[in-house]
């Protein structure tokens, strides 16, 4: 009996113990619940130490509201300034910005988190929907320094800062920054040595830590594909895009140009008579190995992560090469010819195509493959699978090289707006035609493309920023003047154009 008595006196000692300490753990509310994979965290042992954190308008660091100019990834975002705000200390004007080009390439202060644009890692694109859901559908949002001064990184074009954002006006605004962090959504980025690291930062990410959420878990990241690469071909990549998105496909195709840290690659369609393309981002860090594989002209075979998301559309990024491997199944290869020597120097398809139907016409494309699926027994079971596109010609054509000939320039409007394609031109153009409707331009009767309505058809011809022995190239060397041009195919506000980024690509006739 005195045992047993002990025993309770026991118990009732421990749990007096336990109790305040289980209290001390217990923090202040949280939005959101559950600690799943792309959730928020909760539980009642976990501070939210967001909630402690409260902007400072009045500080001596500098802030600017502003609006999401472009979603990168989990830890860097494009923002436009709000020059006519009344909350913050600071108006920018396109000037104070001048080293992002009039707007804000912002690397977020104390948090990396993994990559998802040039290298894909797992819970890249977790992280990247996390920061995409929370700064959109917001009433305002504030960018801060960590002093008085507006900084930049290593590469002296992001502004490293504090991000802010209020959901509905009246709310308090939550810091974006210690957030991740506090979610398992990055790691430690100079963590402690800022503004907010040693009270926020650096508990939210040891907090992270010890409870092993998203990136410091054992957890499967959902939007990270594990399995062995998907071969396919261009057309059924850009026909079925979202059924690939966030996978691992492997493409084949000839490499026509590079602009802006990315390639592109086409293929020719047997079926259609066109060819089909996609961009591929290679980021900022091309090894030497790619490097010499990403040769314009070099037909491939390429591996890496589909993507189709609002910032950058159809697209492929994270490429990879091993040399320690030459055999690994995600490598990406010079495709060899018969006798064995890598396939080089393939120039463009700068297939000619008519106004009239990159702007109006409709093709259908056909699709065959096999869904593999198990049957109730677990036995693989193949269905032939046939599909029909019907596609506008121009999206068909998406990245792909074309050429337009006897392009009459009706229209020429120069960007102006402080950023970066500050002197990019707009060329909008007839196609002539003898046969064609007869306007009138500049004074000027000709004839030109009609649609099957017999309405005149134009087009837009965007150029890069293009110089020639180092002045810049002006509108008017092609306003009212006819031209052949080449180059890729992109869109504008959903609105297909042929995009030139060399100057020997426009040939002017008259």
């Amino acid at each position: 009996m005195k045992k047993y008595v002990k025993f309770l006196v026991s118990l009732l000692l421990a749990a007096l113990f336990v109790i305040p300490v289980m209290a001390g753990c217990a923090g202040g509310s949280n939005e959101g619940g559950g600690t799943g994979q792309g959730g928020e965290q909760g539980g009642a042992n976990l501070v939210d130490y967001v909630s402690q954190l409260h902007l400072d308008l009045n500080s001596e660091t500098v802030k600017q509201e502003v609006t999401v100019r472009q979603f990168i990834d989990g830890d860097t975002t494009h923002f436009t300034p709000v020059t006519n705000s009344t909350l913050t200390n600071y108006n920018a004007n396109k000037d104070t910005f001048a080293k992002t080009y009039g707007y804000i390439k912002a690397r977020y202060l104390a948090v990396n988190t993994p990559e998802s644009t040039g290298d894909v890692e797992k819970w890249g694109k977790t992280a990247s929907n996390f920061t995409r859901q929370k700064l959109t559908d917001v009433h305002s949002i504030i960018v801060e320094s960590d002093d008085s001064n507006w900084n930049v990184d290593s590469t002296g074009e992001r502004y490293t800062l504090w991000i802010w954002y209020q959901k509905k006006e009246g709310d308090e605004y939550r810091n974006l920054n210690v957030e991740l962090l506090q979610n398992g959504y990055g790691f430690a980025q100079n963590t402690e040595t800022n503004r907010y690291g040693t009270q926020y930062a650096l508990p939210a990410l040891m907090q992270a830590k010890e409870n092993k959420l998203i990136v410091y878990s054992n957890e499967k990241d959902p939007n990270f594909y594990e399995g062995a690469p998907i071969e396919i071909s261009l057309k059924e990549l850009r026909c079925c895009i979202g059924d690939y998105a966030q996978k691992v496909v492997r493409v084949e195709g000839v490499i026509t140009t590079q602009m802006d840290n990315n390639i592109y690659l086409e293929e020719y369609d047997p079926e259609t008579g066109l060819y089909f393309g996609i961009v591929v981002y290679y980021g900022y860090n091309l090894d030497t190995f790619l490097r010499k594989i990403l040769t314009i002209g070099n037909r491939v075979s390429l591996c890496g992560t589909a993507g189709n998301d609002g910032t950058f559309g159809a697209q492929i990024s994270g490429l990879s090469y091993d040399p320690r491997n030459p055999d690994d199944p995600k490598n990406t290869y010079v495709i060899k010819d018969k006798d064995g020597n890598e396939i080089k120097n393939q120039s463009p398809a700068f297939a000619e195509t008519k106004v009239v139907d990159f702007m109006t016409k409709e093709i259908t494309a056909t699709v065959e493959r096999t869904v593999i699926t198990e049957d109730a027994d677990g036995n693989r079971v193949e269905t032939p699978d046939i599909k029909k596109f019907p596609l506008d010609y121009g999206k068909a054509v998406m990245n792909t090289t074309i050429s337009m000939k006897n392009l009459y320039v009706k229209e020429a409007y120069t960007t102006n707006n402080g950023g970066e394609n500050t002197g990019a031109i707009s060329l909008t153009c007839y196609q002539l035609d003898e046969n064609g409707v007869e306007v009138t331009v500049n004074g000027k009767k000709i004839k030109v493309a009609a649609d099957s309505k017999g309405n005149a058809v134009t087009t837009v011809v965007r150029t890069t920023v293009l110089k020639e022995n180092g002045e810049l190239v002006l509108q008017d060397r092609f306003l009212y003047k006819t031209i052949n041009a080449k180059g890729i195919v992109d869109q504008y506000d959903g609105v297909c154009q042929l995009k030139v980024h060399l100057l020997d690509y426009i040939e002017i006739l008259d």
